[in-house]
This record gives structure tokens, sequence and C-alpha cells, in this order.
């Protein structure tokens, strides 16, 4: 099965980010959704088994549910160049992920990063023109 991760799904911002994430990240050419995600990697798909999806929900549903916004797009540095949306309040997005980490022992991006930016990908792996381009289209 492979690698598997937590997310929010963001339906709201298909229109407007869905046909580059298709083209410009590597889980949108999977058909992955635009999402903000919690949590990855989380579980390897072979060992994800009915008892840990339990556990998964268990440890969520004490979580407030919350309201956000993605009004604003920024870039990792990379590399490579991600272009992102940022979440606004990004603080709730911040303790699902230390929530999660704290009961399963999943670093978030597999501890590659020390700090926790909540974000949705729009586009990665292209020049700063072609980002522009991508954003110029996104940001309305």
């Amino acid at each position: 099965m492979g690698e598997t991760a937590v997310v929010v799904r963001v339906p709201e911002a298909e229109p407007a980010v869905g046909r580059h994430r298709r083209a410009h990240t590597p889980s949108g050419a999977d058909g992955m959704p635009a999402h903000v995600t919690v949590i990855v990697p989380f579980a390897d798909g072979t060992v994800l088994d009915a008892g840990m999806v339990r556990d998964l929900r268990e440890t969520l549903v004490g979580c407030t549910p919350f309201r956000f916004g993605i009004r604003r797009l920024a870039r990792f540095a990379g590399p490579p160049t991600v272009l992102y949306g940022a979440p606004e309040p990004a603080a709730p997005f911040v303790c699902l992920t230390e929530r999660l980490h704290d009961r399963f022992g999943f670093p978030p991006y597999g501890g590659r990063h020390t700090t926790v930016t909540p974000h949705l990908t729009i586009a990665t792996r292209l020049a700063d023109a072609e980002l522009d381009r991508i954003e110029a289209d996104v940001e309305p």
C-alpha cells in the first residue's frame, strides 16, 4: 500500500488550485484533492489497520471544530521551491499535528523539518517564473 497521511480536505479551494495541483504536485497527479496536511507520513499502509484507524478517530474526536480561510499565498524556499496557500488560523492545524505525533509517534514531515507550517500545496518543483504565473492565476 505505501505511505499514508492525515489531511483536512479543502474542497472550496479546488476550483482555484485543482488544475495546478494535478499538474505540479505528486499527490495532485495521484488524484489527491486540495488539502492541508496534518501529518505525513502517517503509518505505512501495510501496518494501518482497523485498530489504528479507530485510535486515530478517538484521538481526533475531542478536537474542537474550527473555521479557517486561505487568504494568503507563500513559498517555501526549498529545494524544491513550493507555492502554497497559508491557512489562517494556523494554530488548530499545529495542534492536530502535535496531538497525532504525541499519540502515534510519527514525526511531522518524517522529521525533515523542525517547524510545523500548515499549508495547502499548490505547485512545486518549478522555476520561479512559472510559480509567479501560477500565483497570479490563483491569488484572486
